[in-house]
């Protein structure tokens, strides 16, 4: 764990440093001041929220970037999905500001009025009777895919060759240790916060995470463009 927090970028070690003020603060907040931390901090359209918009935003920028780089070196199917992850990005930019609504100010169609919690146009408030989009699709799937993604399939891609291929081909960033220790380590802060706006700090701290992983993963190689493309390829040192 030490050899990989020396590997650490200056960006990575500015951005984590940032990333992890701002959770503690909002630990500190939630239990001294609890009406600032969710009346202020956690605002929507608040400081919290339009910094992960910056970073969603930074991160489809920078993804389809990476798939221009590398268009002419790549298959195919690797640049889809480069410029597919950068739209995953952009989706959840969408979502986090109601796709410009709050922004611009236009009203919401009849069907968001009808079946969305808060009114506005967006994906993750809907509510269909007892079922609620944001708590079973983005609360319980999301969190047992970040646990797959961040926990099982870096080990999955060390001990095989079929999966170290897969995931090289389609473009996937897979995380390194140390991004799976800095993923427990929100969790276990974020999860002392005694406030149901708990959830904005976890959403922020985990965005920027991903970001890291998408900037800096272990399978770095198959996104550099001076690197000959090998889908089998594994540097131990890096995980």
């Amino acid at each position: 764990m030490m050899k990989n927090l020396v590997r650490l970028t200056h960006f990575e070690v500015f951005l984590l440093t940032a990333v992890f003020i701002f959770v503690l603060f909002g630990l500190y907040f939630s239990h001294t001041n609890r009406e600032f931390f969710e009346m202020v901090y956690t605002l929507e359209d608040g400081l919290v929220e339009w910094i992960t918009v910056g970073l969603l935003g930074f991160g489809a920028c920078f993804s389809w970037w990476r798939a221009m780089v590398l268009r002419t070196l790549r298959p195919r199917l690797f640049i889809l999905c480069a410029i597919g992850l950068g739209f995953v990005f952009l989706f959840g930019l969408g979502e986090e500001i109601s796709w410009g609504q709050r922004i611009f100010g236009w009203k919401s169609p009849e069907f968001f009025y009808l079946y969305n919690s808060q009114g506005e146009t967006n994906l993750h408030n809907l509510v269909f009777g007892d079922f609620k989009v944001n708590k079973t699709i983005f609360g319980l799937f999301l969190g047992i895919f970040v646990a797959l993604y961040v926990a099982i399939l870096p080990f999955l891609y060390r001990g095989s060759s079929k999966a170290r291929k897969l995931v090289n081909r389609l473009a996937l960033p897979l995380p390194r240790l140390i991004h799976l220790f800095f993923y427990l380590l929100l969790f276990a802060i974020v999860s002392q916060m005694p406030s149901g706006k708990k959830g904005e700090i976890l959403e922020f701290g985990g965005c920027a995470l991903f970001l890291l992983i998408v900037l800096n993963p272990v399978n770095q190689h198959v996104f550099d463009k001076n690197d000959r493309f090998d889908p089998d390829k594994f540097d131990p040192a890096r995980f």
